[in-house]
Parts: structure tokens; C-alpha cells; sequence
């Protein structure tokens, strides 16, 4: 078996990935071919321009520990166009930054690439890591933006044609509340970030370009950002398990055809409206039969997604009611409770679902008496906006 079969065979093991060839950086190592430790490269951009570029190669760069860390210092955005993995010891024990003063990005890859166990930090103005290329991966990774100077994202993904298949797992984000953008999505669609902790960014997440769709946010803390998600474009995104904490605005959202589950945080509740008559819903004139559609919270009232937490009903008759809830004016139905109360007494009714509805929603109810007759009753909605 040759030599670099052999490396080949040892850098599969250690990735548990097909890889073609393995190179390894050290700050102590001896600069020359990075084929062991001891000739290890000492810069990571040695061992990248090393590395084939062609589509049907992929090799894994072992970065070792750094005291200090390691310096991309390349004009603009340093572009490599070949499949690799990089992989460090741990995120907090090789840092790397790109200190050049014309720096755009720290590194930007155009092919296949999966970066994990490394730490970034950004300093000056521009991007952390560029990712073009279906499939990335970025795990277990940091990236401090305390440093930037100027607008920046700790990852970007996409540009050019709709970048798909990627994941982003275990991320922390220490970022520059003036300048920094955690991670943004532009014409990326069915990606999945997991276990993501992003804090001190002017932005979160930021998804842009209409193509952007149906990605999957899962098991996220976003906090004391001035946005914590912005959606600009992009349909059907999928959150779960996302807790917000000190931002000044947690969601942004100019789409509004989303998937929220699970969402925590300190959101306070209202009623809606925002007075003592309520909103008047009159049964039908017939017993035991609904009423009409009748608005509670007009659409577009509400520019940000919202539970409905409660329901406040008064009566003018004392008999049965059964009153049902619509948020597509009145084609379905999301909610019905069926309670006997007493004439002007009201009652308040825990929802029956903890569904979260998309910003603009409009909320409407329908009333059905035991006695018919027109009888009304007055709706009040205890609201919790996110």
C-alpha cells in the first residue's frame, strides 16, 4: 500500500468520511509537505492551496491547537474552490481570523465544504465564513464578533444558484450588537440549523432572496440581539424550540406563512380589544345553529406572530353557548368551547390549542345558542405576541 493510501485510510478513520487525502497544520509543525504532524503546514492556507481542486476529491485538513490563532491575512474574500473538511481540536482551541486590513471574509468556500471544532473571530469589516456549496456543514464551531468594525455575517450561506442540503449543528455566537449578523440565509433552501446560541448581535438570523425557503431552525437561543430573527423573504420557514431573551425585537417578519413550535420566552399578554364592550358574536335566529363569521382581531392588526392564551366571554342570556374560532375567516376552525353561563356574568376559557399564528393573522369566532333567537354574546381575546 502506498504512502499516501495510507493517510488516506487514517484521515477516513479519523472523519468517519470518504476522504481522497489528509494535510495537517500546527503552529509547531515543519512547514513542509503537511503530510504528518511533524511537516505539518503552519498556516491554514497553506495546506488549502495544497489541496486538489478537483470535483471528485476531498480532502481533510487536521488543524491542531493554536495558543495564539491562526491569520488568513488576504485581501478581500480568500476563495477556495475544492471539497474539504476542515477539522479543529475543539472551537475554543484554534481561533482564526483574517487581519488584513482589506479583508472581506476570513474564508470563502465555492465547492463542498465542512468546517467543524474551529473558533472564528471577526475583526474589522466583513463576513466570517462564506459557504456556496450544496451540502455544507458547520459544527461545533464559535465565532466572536466583539472585534468587527463594520457590518458583518458570521456565516453566510448562499449567493448564485439555491444552496440546499446543508446543516449547521452547535454553534455559539458572541457577537457586536452594532454590526454583526449571526448567520444569514441568502437563496438557501432546506437547510437545517440545530442547537444554535447567538447573543450581542444587531442581527440573529437573517434570511433574504425569495428562494430561500422551508428551511429548519431547531433548539435555538437568541438573545439581547436588536433583532433576534429577521425575514425578509423567503416562505415556509420551520421553527421549534427557539427561546428568546432580551432583544428588542424577537421576530421580524415580512412574509408571514411560517412554522413556529415551541416558542419561550418573556412575551406579555393583552386583551384584545383593547376595551369594556368587547366584540358583539349573535347566534343565529335558530336554536343550536351558528351565527355569522364575526371579526376579532382584523387582519394585518398584528405585525408580529401571536398566541391567543385565553378567551373572555359575557352572555346576554343565561342558557348554553358553544362559540368557535377561525383563522381563515371562518373555512376552519382552530378552537370551540361549549360552556353554560349566566346572563352578563363573564367567563373566562383556557385556549384549546397552543398554535402560534403568522403575523397579520385575522382571528374571527361564530356563536350557536341553546335557545337561538339572536341572542349575543361579548368575546374578548387574551393575546401574547412574540
Amino acid at each position: 500500500m502506498s504512502y499516501f493510501g495510507r493517510l488516506d485510510e487514517i484521515g477516513a478513520g479519523i472523519i468517519g468520511r470518504a476522504v481522497t487525502d489528509t494535510l495537517y497544520v500546527s503552529p509547531s509543525g515543519g512547514n513542509t509537505d503537511g503530510r504528518t504532524w511533524d511537516g505539518a503546514f503552519t498556516t491554514i492556507q497553506a495546506a488549502l492551496d495544497a489541496a486538489p481542486t478537483d470535483t471528485g476529491k476531498a480532502t481533510l485538513i487536521l488543524i491542531g491547537p493554536n495558543p495564539t490563532w491562526y491569520d488568513i491575512n488576504t485581501t478581500g474574500d480568500p476563495t477556495w474552490s475544492g471539497n474539504y473538511i476542515l477539522k479543529g481540536t475543539h472551537r475554543a482551541w484554534a481561533s482564526i481570523k483574517n487581519t488584513h486590513a482589506s479583508a472581506t471574509s476570513i474564508l470563502n468556500f465555492t465547492g463542498k465544504a465542512s468546517v467543524e471544532s474551529l473558533a472564528f473571530g471577526l475583526t474589522g469589516s466583513g463576513n466570517g465564513i462564506v459557504l456556496t456549496g450544496k451540502g455544507f456543514r458547520v459544527n461545533h464551531c464559535g465565532f466572536n464578533a466583539i472585534g468587527a468594525t463594520g457590518a458583518s455575517s458570521c456565516i453566510w450561506v448562499g449567493d448564485g444558484a439555491t444552496i440546499n442540503g446543508g446543516k449547521i449543528q452547535d454553534i455559539e455566537v458572541r457577537g457586536n450588537q452594532s454590526y454583526t449578523t449571526g448567520l444569514t440565509l441568502n437563496n438557501a433552501s432546506i437547510n437545517e440549523m440545530t442547537h444554535i446560541h447567538m447573543h450581542n448581535c444587531l442581527t440573529g438570523i437573517h434570511i433574504l432572496n425569495a428562494d430561500s425557503d422551508v428551511n429548519t431552525f431547531v433548539d435555538m437561543d437568541l438573545g439581547l440581539c436588536t433583532i433576534g430573527i429577521d425575514i425578509d423573504a423567503g416562505n415556509a420557514q420551520h421553527f421549534f424550540g427557539v427561546n428568546f431573551h432580551g432583544c428588542t425585537t424577537n421576530i421580524d417578519d415580512e412574509v408571514g406563512d411560517h412554522i413556529f413550535e415551541h416558542i419561550t420566552g418573556d412575551f406579555p399578554i393583552y386583551t384584545s380589544p383593547a376595551n369594556l364592550a368587547g366584540i358583539t358574536a349573535t347566534a343565529h335566529v335558530d336554536a343550536n345553529t351558528w351565527g355569522a363569521d364575526t371579526e376579532i382581531i382584523a387582519a394585518g392588526a398584528i405585525d408580529v406572530p401571536f398566541r391567543v392564551v385565553g378567551i373572555v366571554t359575557v352572555p346576554n342570556v343565561t342558557q348554553w353557548h358553544s362559540v368557535r374560532f377561525s383563522d381563515d375567516s371562518g373555512s376552519t376552525f382552530y378552537d370551540e368551547t361549549l360552556f353554560y353561563s349566566t346572563k352578563f356574568q363573564g367567563t373566562e376559557h383556557p385556549p384549546g390549542t397552543g398554535f402560534i399564528f403568522n403575523k397579520g393573522t385575522r382571528i374571527s369566532c361564530s356563536v350557536k345558542a341553546e335557545s337561538g333567537g339572536s341572542d349575543t354574546i361579548q368575546v374578548w381575546l387574551k393575546v401574547q405576541e412574540i
